[in-house]
């Protein structure tokens, strides 16, 4: 029987009397979708009129929707028909491809061709991007030559690597696009524990050069933190206990993004150059948004990475990341006239939340051993980050495993090799229930769609030949043949929001 006919009704996009429509399970871009007749037909060609008039009917019922939720530049559609054309299902199913402008260095032929390298779903995510140390020194440029009167732009590069590793498709695709209120919340995340006192005998860290106002984003928050139950509580709690006052700090944060940093960003020197080379907006400096244009929630709130921008931010996050941070430690450190040796591990390092309410969960979830060697944990065990925490910062509980000390401080910020991530993807799949349970019972953050999501954009981009770590003393070859297909059973993709107000 078709495994298309064993697809519950609840993940159809569209349907009509005689076909039904799904989004592709390995999609080559953002809204790849499958329209497909109810009856398990073959090919094309032995599929009745009536048939044929339902899947284009219903084509154009998927076009309409993509057309309004992306806002794609053109489309690919069509059909393989038998092995030798590449088709791999043998019940029929036509693709609805969304297309956008550069999102291949020349898209002539059409369907010859549609994306290089996407057509085996099994291959690595992407090819390693080209002109790597001209792509990052030019995004360094940015904060060595322009006017950096506040930390803003350290969040907004930050933000956009993140989202590029957390808002992948199920295939490990970077994004084309996101938007205004998803950078804004992870912004939000970014701040919030350096808003916590450095130093008892010091005022909260100035975050820019103006020394009568703290900035937007800094008060902000700051008025998140006085709502919030204690000043220890972790951004995760305060968003379940306090969600009016999240809500109200990142509609300010996003509305500080849209008319400040993201149109600035991109200006090399003294503001006076401007190279569109990251993203392009709607709006620009010369042309603000309106309060009023925020609040009507008609505005255009993407941020539309330039071709190749969204895969190179992603590949390359975990050098782009510590030379981030460098800078903005060094800002920060200017401004409040301080050295900067402590700042680092106060703005950025990984204990800033203490793990401790989730650790009895996890030894229980695991029966008291060891994730990566199975030894028994005893009482002096620690929570590892699964995900290292240099390479993106993710304290969900997902992403947090129980490790002996001696396998935790093998590992450090190495990625598992693939019998751990085996191991990983599995507690996921099968223990959902039970890591909820714990993480309800305590209030700890949990995303399980963007913590899988940024597991499958780095692991996905590992090659041949990269090392990953097995056990203490033990470092394998990476095999991307067996990592895409552990990745290929990882379906759940990360809630992208059409939040269209400021």
């Amino acid at each position: 029987m078709s495994v298309f006919l064993h697809i519950p009704t609840s993940k159809w996009v569209a349907s009509n009397d005689l076909a039904f429509a799904i989004r592709d399970k390995f999609p080559v871009t953002e809204g790849h979708t499958l329209v497909i007749p109810r009856r398990p037909v073959v090919d094309w060609f032995g599929a009745t009129d009536p048939e044929r008039s339902a899947l284009m009917s219903l084509v154009d019922v998927v076009k309409a929707d993509l057309d309004k939720a992306l806002r794609p530049d053109g489309y690919n559609v069509g059909f393989n028909s038998g092995v030798a054309a590449g088709q791999t299902v043998m019940h029929l199913h036509l693709h609805v491809i969304p297309r956008r402008s550069g999102d291949m260095d020349d898209p002539r032929g059409g369907v010859r061709h549609v994306i290089p390298s996407r057509g085996n779903y099994l291959s690595p995510v992407a090819a390693p991007p080209e002109d790597t140390s001209g792509f990052l020194e030019k995004v360094l440029s940015l904060l060595d030559t322009g006017r950096v009167t506040s930390t803003y732009k350290y969040a907004v590069l930050l933000g956009l690597i993140d989202l590029c590793l957390e808002v992948s498709s199920t295939a490990g695709l970077a994004p084309t696009s996101v938007t205004t209120r998803q950078l804004a919340d992870r912004v939000v995340e970014i701040y919030w524990p350096q808003l916590r006192l450095f130093d008892a005998a010091l005022p909260l860290l100035r975050q820019n050069s103006d020394q009568r106002h703290q900035g937007r984003i800094v008060a902000a928050l700051r008025g998140l933190r006085i709502a919030s139950p204690s000043p220890d509580a972790t951004l995760g709690q305060v968003r379940l206990q306090h969600p009016e006052a999240y809500e109200r700090c990142v509609i300010e944060v996003e509305r500080t993004l849209i008319k400040m940093p993201l149109p600035k960003l991109q200006r090399f020197g003294d503001d006076v150059v401007e190279d569109r080379f990251l993203y392009e907006i709607a709006w620009s400096d010369d042309q603000p948004l309106t309060d009023r244009a925020l609040r009507s929630g008609s505005f255009d709130n993407a941020i539309r990475f330039k071709r190749g921008v969204a895969e190179r931010l992603a590949s390359f996050a975990s050098t782009l990341r510590p030379a981030i941070e460098q800078r903005w430690v060094a800002k920060v450190a200017a401004l409040n006239d301080l050295p900067s040796d402590r700042l680092r591990d106060f703005l950025f390092l990984r204990d800033r939340e203490s793990t401790g309410p989730v650790r009895e969960g996890l030894r229980e979830l695991h029966r008291g051993s060891c994730f990566y060697c199975a030894g028994n944990l005893g009482r002096d065990f620690e929570v590892d980050h699964f995900i290292p925490w240099a390479r993106h910062p993710d304290n969900a509980l997902d992403n947090l495993v129980p490790a002996d000390r001696r396998c935790n401080n093998a590992k450090r910020d190495l990625l598992a090799s693939e019998d751990h991530l085996a191991k990983w993807l599995e507690r996921s799949r099968t223990q959902t229930r039970v890591v909820d349970e714990i993480a309800r019972a305590v209030l700890w953050p949990r995303d399980k769609a963007r913590t899988l999501a940024v597991g499958r954009s780095i692991y996905g981009r590992i090659r041949a030949g990269a090392r990953l770590w097995a056990g203490p003393e033990v470092v394998k070859e990476a095999d991307p043949t067996r990592i895409a297909a552990l990745l290929a059973g990882v379906t759940e993709a990360p809630l992208v929001p059409d939040r269209r107000r400021g």
